[in-house]
């Protein structure tokens, strides 16, 4: 057996790492040195604190440190628009010859995942973790040159074995070459500056007002100053935790969660549909800097509610970040930040369930989760309107499911404005049908009642009465003998029936709560046998999408004298805008007398009768019985 070794371009990876392409935004590498610094920074005092205090209780050990001068930490940048050269530095911990050898001339490795640092015990988490940070330099820079020195801290913490140099060091990298230049030198200051060589096409665009914005969204607040000098001017920002800020607490409609644990900090907002201009993207920090606040779905919004917005800032390393930064993967940390949201929103709502029900989405998407206590609270939550018992009343899911504990029942699915014309025109009929199921259930959150039966259902069919013309509804068969969590069933549940009551026919129009004209087509008819291998051909596809049009423009415009098959130039219609009729019952008379035979002079017209043979379709011919009988109107 051959064996060769696996190797990498390291030129090329090293202008990946060092792109747009890898970090998007130019100006990331703004994040990455300020990440250095701050880590840099929080390391030297946090060692500082630990000296000579091993022993001590922490009041006398508080009483030791404040003997010392105390540690403030300082980053500043600076920017000279003559040289273009650009200036990052800070008073933190500093490095030495040993860890530009082992740390930074190393891709991949960092310090703050080292050994090194874990040994010292510090009491505290550093932000860095991948050791690709500096590369980000050379998107914008052609050089950087590095000048630092250790300080005496990292000798004097109590938990020091190997005593460190504190000799200071100069480097430069440029860019392309496959070595670092490094020397002793003479800076007398702990802490690093490093200097980037900036590429004139980026200085040209360089300012004030764009180093103070990056800092500024990078970071939710600044820790300690930082300084930010352009020429001659200067600004310090050191700006205060804003994530708890909640300007939509009073705003009528919305509701505020603010949440203050160990782990998190922020706001959770949840709203309809009117406030969803106002509130805006959410934003996701962590460790106090920016993880994402684009409009990627990070799947944070549980999926039974219609809109939610969160600002968030996650205070320890808890989710898993991308190698760029800019997005977390999705892992099972980022599933475990969901049920925490989730969590939270069930405690807020666990007094007030009916408050959550005008946020909550219509169901037409899954809205089953894997978390009990969510469903719980739907279940509480999520009302539908039903006839019972002589009257019409509104409960929530659980009251109906509780009350029919022990029975099996069947239920009908009927719009209220059906369910009142079958009451006053078909009084017998309707009479039977009252009798004939136990709980009668109406459009509003049918689809949430659905899904919420999951762990019940049993079979459900449509129910096209031929005798009362008009009436269209669904029947289901649901089982309540044993109360169930829906969890497990979130995936086995049908909100319509799979089949039509009769293969013979070719579609019908459904009552449906979403405001549109909605057209079922029956899969499982001959003619649609016939046409479904060869609908991505242009031209039949073309052909059906008018035939289908021409239904519905005749079931919206029922005055209107039709006598063949209008081109309309495809589909295009789907509000049904009158809210007065039912629209089963606006399909009653609807098609002329001889509209199978204007179909069918239609398809003459639009294929020839090779491309017929050619595509099988030499059966496609449409039959008046392919229709609902009481949709044509009588024969004259």
């Amino acid at each position: 057996m051959k064996q060769c070794k696996v190797g990498m371009d390291q030129e090329n990876i090293i202008s990946t790492f060092a792109s747009t392409q890898f970090y998007g935004d130019p100006d990331a590498y703004i994040r990455e040195f300020l990440q250095n610094a701050i880590d840099a920074c929080n390391t030297r005092a946090a060692l500082e604190w630990s000296w000579g205090t091993e022993f001590l209780e922490m009041e006398e050990a508080r009483a030791l440190n404040s003997m010392r001068n105390p540690y403030s930490p300082q980053i500043s940048i600076q920017y000279n628009s003559e040289t273009q050269r650009l200036v990052f530095e800070d008073n933190g911990i500093g490095i030495n010859a040993r860890d530009i050898e082992q740390y930074v001339a190393k891709i991949g490795v960092s310090f703050y995942q080292s050994e090194d640092f874990s040994t010292q015990q510090l009491h505290y988490e550093p932000v860095a973790q991948f050791g690709v940070g500096m590369l980000s330099g050379f998107m914008v820079a052609r050089a950087l040159l590095i000048e630092s020195r250790k300080d005496k801290s990292v000798n004097t913490a109590w938990n020091v074995t190997d005593r460190q140099t504190l000799e200071p060091v100069t480097a430069k990298w440029i860019e392309g070459a496959e070595t670092m230049e490094y020397i002793n030198s003479n800076r007398e200051q702990s802490g690093t500056r490093i200097t980037l060589v900036l590429r004139p096409k980026y200085a040209k665009n360089l300012s004030l007002q764009r180093l103070v914005h990056a800092v500024q969204h990078y970071m939710l607040y600044q820790p300690f100053p930082i300084q930010i000098s352009f020429d001659e001017k200067s600004v310090t920002l050191r700006e205060q935790n804003h994530i708890m800020d909640n300007p939509f607490a009073d705003i009528l409609g919305i509701i505020s969660i603010r949440i203050m644990d160990e782990l998190m900090e922020g706001c959770i907002w949840i709203y309809n549909s009117k406030h969803q201009g106002l509130i805006g993207t959410s934003c996701l920090y962590q460790q106090g800097f920016l993880v994402t606040d684009e409009k990627k779905d990070l799947g944070l919004k549980p999926e039974w509610l219609r809109h939610m917005t969160y600002h968030l800032h996650l205070r320890k390393k808890f989710l898993t970040l991308r190698l760029a930064r800019d997005d977390v993967a999705h892992d099972e940390h980022l599933t475990e930040l969901r049920r925490l949201i989730g969590r939270r929103i069930v405690e807020h709502f666990a007094s007030n369930p009916l408050g959550l029900n005008q946020y909550i989405a219509s169901g037409q998407q899954p809205v089953l989760t894997e978390y009990e206590e969510e469903m719980q609270l739907l279940g509480k939550a999520v009302t539908v309107e039903v006839y019972l018992k002589g009257r019409e009343i509104e409960l929530p899911v659980a009251t109906i499911i509780q009350g029919y504990t022990g029975k099996s029942i069947r239920i009908a699915f009927i719009s209220k404005g059906l369910f009142t014309y079958y009451r006053q025109n078909h009084i017998m009929d309707f009479r039977r049908f009252l009798a004939e199921y136990q709980l009668i259930v109406f459009e509003k959150n049918r689809d949430l009642f659905c899904q919420l039966l999951a762990p019940y259902q049993g079979s459900m069919h449509y129910v096209i009465s031929s005798e009362c013309p008009g009436v269209i509804y669904e029947e289901m068969d649901a089982d309540f003998h044993m109360i169930k969590s829906v969890v497990p069933y979130r995936y086995q549940y049908h909100l319509r029936p799979e089949t039509f009551p009769d293969n013979e026919i070719f579609c019908m129009v459904t009552n449906t709560a979403n405001g549109t004209l909605e057209l079922r087509v029956n899969p499982k008819h001959r003619l649609l046998r016939i046409l479904e291998p060869v609908m991505y051909h242009p031209k039949v596809h073309r052909m059906m999408e008018v035939i289908y049009e021409n239904i519905k423009q005749r079931v919206i415009n029922t005055q209107h004298r039709w006598n063949k098959i209008v081109d309309f130039g495809g589909s295009f219609v789907d509000d049904w805008k009158n809210q007065e009729n039912v629209p089963t019952v606006s399909c009653i008379w609807c098609l002329e007398g001889d509209f199978d035979v204007s179909v069918n002079e239609f398809i003459a017209q639009t294929l020839t009768q090779k491309e017929r043979v050619d595509l099988g379709l030499v059966g496609l011919v449409f039959r008046r019985e392919d229709f609902i009988d009481w949709w044509f109107a009588p024969r004259e």
